[in-house]
């Protein structure tokens, strides 16, 4: 029984801590990649993903850690479908607004709602598997997903 103990323990090790700052990287090679990671509090995080081959686009991610759920909102498009767009600062402006609240009155119902009439490319989803951020933030909150990993 310690023997089993102490090769599990010895094959397993301890878990490595991400910081924040270790998100920001390039997910596909030169072309894509995630930034502006951040810790809002109470178990939310947000992140920008950018691509930028044979078409731009950038979206806003905020998560909800502990509930498993993600806001996705595409504020910025050009040519990667037949329309250009760049809502970043209207989009962004209703992010802060809702930051101005207090912790208390965070709502991603609310947040997507608000972000849907500045860019209709936004979705409400749960997380299929552990964001960067949130294992960075809120390792604890992980439950039942799959763990992040830097590749």
């Amino acid at each position: 029984m310690i023997r089993t103990a102490l090769l599990l323990l010895a094959t397993t090790g301890p878990a490595v801590a991400l910081d924040l700052a270790e998100c920001t990287r390039i997910t596909h090679v030169s072309h894509g990649g995630e930034a502006r990671h951040q810790d809002i509090g109470q178990g939310w995080v947000s992140w920008i993903e950018w691509w930028s081959q044979e078409g731009v686009y950038t979206d806003l991610h905020v998560a909800d850690c502990q509930a498993q759920r993600v806001v996705v909102s595409r504020l910025r498009e050009e040519y990667i479908r037949d329309r250009q767009f760049d809502r970043r600062d209207d989009g962004l402006e209703v992010f802060d607004r809702h930051l101005r609240r207090s912790p208390a009155f965070y709502s991603l119902n609310d947040l997507a709602e608000e972000l849907a009439r500045i860019s209709p490319d936004t979705r409400l989803e749960d997380q299929t598997k552990e964001s960067c951020a949130c294992a960075a933030a809120y390792p604890d909150a992980r439950g039942a997903l799959e763990q992040f990993a830097l590749n």
